[in-house]
């Protein structure tokens, strides 16, 4: 009989109370807020008597060089076996300024629905609210509802864990750069060599959504990448225009080519990825006078199932060569751009002598910049690759793509050639109205448990400036870890919206009712 089960009344009300004592803490994401709710979440844990017997099997796990002292929470309930359940999830949240005049009472769930309860709502927030089965508040859809479930789960199972192991994991820094999930692969491997655990499922309880009444339980989670573009012209005054080399026409005509574009969209089993969007696109001019600009820069957001960097830098590539194609076609005297990838650049400037000690200097620079003073990632790709051609005092029209963190490696775990996966989802199959879907687009860490393309690693390393110091992960365990999991939480809406709201039934009954089922069916496996 399941634990969750003998719990009977007691449960809805453990997981309610529990949930209410997360959202209370303020764990905004980016900021050492987070360490609040991991020193909570420590000492909960080693208040159950099983880590009371056995603290080693609980703790914290530094994040290395992470600006804001931030932690991965672990703990670990060794069963007879070693088959083992990952119950995974995050703890920080994002802001709170969109509430406005309520934003005092974000943290605070009870009072918060009773004051969205009087204001003008849409309709289908003001009908949920007024039913009194949902309750709203920051981080109650996304996703400490899910968390609370699974401590829950548990602090049951440790009382008598006759069956597998079970394994918590909860990472910071999930809503930004992934810090926590991507030091999270390194705690996986460490308690699996340590313990000799099997790892046969991870349950990340993220938040679902309900379609035609059916759960919409995704179990793979969609790539993201970040192309750039160093693009360097040839400036002269605009009466000459046919004789220079505009680099933001240019990267207009690239924007033009790829923004919103439909052939670039991926479909798999009639899902389909969001088409590339792109974020940043200028020109590095700060003066204005009648010549033209010397440099653009650009990034976009790319989404992707089966596609890897070295296939998205070649589309890129190539629609770059078209752009120009069409400019020499209409100026015959401009001058030639070539394109190179920054692995290209990075193999000539490693063979010289003044780079290292340049590469260090610049690395402290932007580490300065990125963590003290909030630049991001992509801004500083972008002044990282400038400086490095100013460096090298080159003047002459070049393209330069590559990389930008973060990067979310495509992974579904219908592909990992796990022939019990499709046990445990005809399992859950069996006690709720799901709806399996192959990738979630809202992109998780889950990107993390494994890998289903065929991707060298160093095609995003090679290029991506700022890998390495300032941005890493283990890419290599990916394909050792293949953990397949299911984004399996509470129904929610309005994630980082003011309504963000997690429904209370689904929460307290069914959500536990799942994790029982998919649990026991993977430790059966």
């Amino acid at each position: 009989m399941s634990i969750f089960v003998k719990e009977g009344k007691k449960l809805p009300n453990k997981i309610l109370e529990l949930l209410k004592q997360l959202v209370a803490i303020d764990s905004t994401t980016g900021t050492s807020k987070e360490q609040e709710i991991e020193k909570f979440l420590d000492l909960y844990l080693h208040e159950l008597p099983y880590f009371k017997e056995q603290p080693h099997l609980a703790g914290l796990s530094p994040v290395p060089n992470d600006p804001y002292g931030r932690s991965v929470v672990y703990a670990l309930v060794l069963g007879k076996k070693k088959n083992t359940v990952v119950l995974m999830n995050h703890h920080d949240v994002v802001e709170t300024d969109c509430y406005g005049d309520l934003q005092p009472l974000a943290y605070k769930m009870e009072e918060l629905t009773e004051a969205l309860k009087q204001r003008t709502l849409d309709h289908d927030a003001e009908t949920d609210f007024a039913s009194g089965n949902w309750l709203g508040g920051r981080g109650s859809n996304d996703m400490k509802g899910g968390m609370a479930a699974q401590l829950v789960y548990l602090e049951q199972y440790a009382q008598s864990p006759e069956q597998g192991s079970l394994l918590f994991l909860s990472v910071p820094d999930e809503e930004s750069f992934s810090w926590g999930m991507r030091h999270g692969i390194t705690v996986l491997k460490e308690l699996r060599a340590s313990h000799a655990l099997d790892y046969r499922l991870c349950i990340n309880s993220e938040p679902n959504r309900r379609e035609g009444g059916k759960q919409v339980v995704p179990v793979g989670s969609v790539g993201k990448l970040l192309p750039f573009v160093v693009l360097q012209g040839k400036s002269t005054h605009v009466s000459e225009y046919a004789k220079g080399l505009n680099p933001l026409g240019l990267l207009a005509k690239l924007v033009a080519a790829t923004e919103g574009s439909v052939e670039l969209v991926e479909e798999y089993e009639g899902e389909q990825t969001i088409a590339p969007v792109w974020l940043r696109m200028r020109d590095c001019k700060e003066n204005y006078d009648f010549s033209l600009p010397e440099r653009a820069v650009g990034y976009c957001t790319v989404q992707a199932f089966q596609k890897g960097p070295q296939e998205l830098l070649d589309i890129f590539t190539a629609k770059l060569q078209e752009a120009i194609a069409e400019l020499k076609n209409q100026y015959p005297a401009m001058p030639d751009l070539p394109i190179i990838t920054y692995s290209s650049l990075l193999k000539y400037v490693n063979g010289l002598d003044f780079y290292p000690i340049w590469q260090m200097q610049e690395t402290a620079k932007l580490k300065q910049l990125i963590y003290k003073e909030g630049m991001s990632y992509p801004e500083a790709t972008l002044v990282y690759v400038q400086e490095l051609l100013d460096l090298l005092g080159y003047k002459e029209p070049l393209a330069v793509l590559g990389f930008a963190p973060p990067y979310y490696p495509a992974v579904n775990s219908s592909l990992m050639e796990k022939s019990y996966f499709a046990e445990i989802q005809k399992a859950l199959s069996a006690k709720l109205d799901v709806k399996f879907e192959p990738y979630f687009l809202g992109v998780s860490d889950c990107s993390y448990c494994g890998l289903t393309t065929k991707t060298a690693p160093e095609d995003y390393s090679s290029n991506t400036p700022l890998w390495g110091p300032l941005y890493s992960f283990d890419m290599n365990a990916l394909a050792e870890l293949q953990i397949p999991f299911m984004l399996l939480g509470p129904w929610g809406k309005n994630l980082h919206e003011p309504t963000e709201r997690v429904n209370l039934e689904s929460l307290t009954k069914t959500l536990p009712l799942a994790l029982a089922t998919v649990i026991a069916k993977a430790w059966q496996c």
